[in-house]
């Protein structure tokens, strides 16, 4: 996946598949602009693949078809430029769902803007997730997932997908810009007072990381949660130490400290975040 908070939700489900825990189904957020319907075709491509490793291979018979826009065992309803999805496509395709996979694989169901299916539509569809066939997989986006049915929810995996804010705040920028510049020591780390200033920081701190990530495998500026910031990541290239492996277990280690706070929320999270941002900075200096 090229953008970085892509990237944990598609190695959850390329690790569900290989250890055959893949749920029948899954919903995300609707979020075309930061990759949701990439995330999907990708994923549809990686199922229906018959040579498929960590991605698919885009060079089987299936990833041919996929490609050329006719594989037989795929299905989209796209809501986008409709008023509602009403209950005849939704019967629609759960025929064609049922039929045995024309390639002897999976069979994909796609569902974009979910939330514009009407009520008869909705339970159609929780009818079929309710008996799922076998070696099928649902994944449907939504810009409103309260407003799907709590019993349609019931039945399929959140694909829970930490989308950048669709414009930062230039106090949101100013607090990256700060704490990079403190990573390499120009100026004084951000003094914690409380842990929901902490928390505050902590989400800067991942997305920061993302975006160092992202400039290391130079990806292009819509990528980046604070592109205002991105002339400082030139420093970034004279850290031959520094590799995309070590950001990504500093992405890991934002979200284990998230979730650590979360579930025992009388940890010192100022504490663990200043003692993360000063083990980061002396690598970045080369000092470990």
């Amino acid at each position: 996946m090229a953008a970085p908070w892509l990237r944990d939700a598609w190695l959850r489900l390329v690790t569900a598949f290989e250890s055959n825990r893949l749920a029948h189904a899954y919903y995300l957020k609707h979020y075309p602009d930061k990759g949701s319907n990439s995330f999907i075709e990708q994923f549809t491509k990686y199922l229906l693949c018959q040579s498929k490793g960590k991605s698919a291979c885009n060079q089987c018979k299936s990833c041919l078809l996929y490609a050329a826009g006719n594989h037989p065992d795929t299905w989209t309803l796209d809501g986008t430029e409709a008023s509602r999805i009403g209950v005849d496509e939704v019967r629609d395709l759960q025929k064609n769902i049922v039929n045995k996979a024309n390639q002897g694989g999976f069979k994909v169901a796609v569902i974009l803007q979910a939330e514009k299916m009407t009520e008869q539509a909705s339970n159609a569809l929780l009818k079929v997730l309710e008996e799922p066939p076998a070696d099928t997989c649902w994944l449907i986006s939504t810009k409103e997932p309260e407003q799907l049915l709590p019993t349609l929810r019931s039945r399929m995996q959140w694909l829970s997908i930490p989308y950048p804010e669709a414009e930062q705040t230039d106090e949101q920028t100013a607090q990256a810009a700060e704490l990079f510049d403190a990573l390499y020591k120009l100026t004084p780390l951000p003094e914690l007072k409380d842990k929901a200033v902490a928390a505050e920081w902590l989400n800067t701190s991942e997305r920061l990381v993302s975006d160092m990530l992202a400039q290391l495998n130079r990806l292009p500026a819509e990528r980046f949660y604070f592109p205002g910031v991105r002339e400082r990541y030139e420093r970034l290239t004279q850290c031959s130490w520094l590799t995309a492996s070590h950001l990504s277990q500093w992405v890991s280690e934002c979200r284990q400290l998230r979730q650590t706070y979360q579930g025992s929320p009388g940890v010192n999270l100022p504490l663990l975040l200043t003692l993360i941002w000063s083990r980061w900075s002396h690598f970045l200096l080369g000092e470990e």
